[in-house]
């Protein structure tokens, strides 16, 4: 095997770990964690009767914060991934997640800016919220699992323009882990598992 081919799948497994997923906002995510509007109406005349709104639950704000710590973390390392060596990427990346998906993030893309690779397109996953638990010993925790499109975004290099080929199934899951660092100033939702199950096509 090169050492291309040995680099290739060094940093396609930190990738997979840790960086495509975008192409869903939180709403398209999350359980329905939208105020629900009802209201009565006549024929004859406009109603006059009010409008009942229920707020969201704070699984459902937990939900939605979740997912889009996890989008937000896809957009940067989109954009990171786009031109790795452009400036160093890990503040922003650490903005969204926290480690080892963090860790696993930026070494991905410092390995695409020593490998010579670039990223083309955005990260498409479906997420939905599987589970939340607001008293969990690591703090505020929400499971997502996301369907990953690999068709999403292809790999090239930046000398030649040549496509890598990703080297795993077109689509597969991902199983996302967010926590809130109550501890942190501002108490922020981060990703800080994300793990490619390619063996489970979705």
């Amino acid at each position: 095997m090169s050492a291309l081919a040995m680099s290739t799948r060094r940093w396609t497994a930190a990738l997979l770990l840790a960086l495509p997923l975008a192409g869903c906002s939180a709403s398209d995510a999350s359980p329905d964690s939208s105020p629900s509007t009802t209201a009565s109406s006549s024929s004859q005349a406009p109603s006059s009767a009010p409008v009942t709104t229920s707020a969201p639950t704070p699984e459902e704000e937990a939900a939605e914060a979740a997912t889009t710590a996890v989008n937000e973390m896809l957009r940067v390392t989109d954009a990171a991934k786009k031109v790795p060596g452009a400036r160093d990427w890990e503040p922003e990346i650490r903005r969204s997640a926290g480690d080892p998906a963090a860790l696993l993030a930026v070494t991905a893309v410092r390995d695409y800016a020593t490998i010579g690779l670039r990223q083309e397109g955005d990260t498409t996953v479906d997420l939905q919220v599987t589970g939340v638990d607001l008293a969990s010993p690591e703090g505020p925790t929400v499971k997502i699992t996301g369907c990953y499109d690999s068709h999403s975004t292809r790999v090239v290099k930046v000398e030649t323009g040549e496509v890598v080929p990703p080297g795993t199934p077109p689509r597969f899951v991902w199983d996302i882990t967010v926590t809130r660092y109550v501890a942190e100033p501002g108490s922020p939702w981060l990703v800080n598992q994300l793990d490619p199950l390619t063996e489970r096509p979705c």
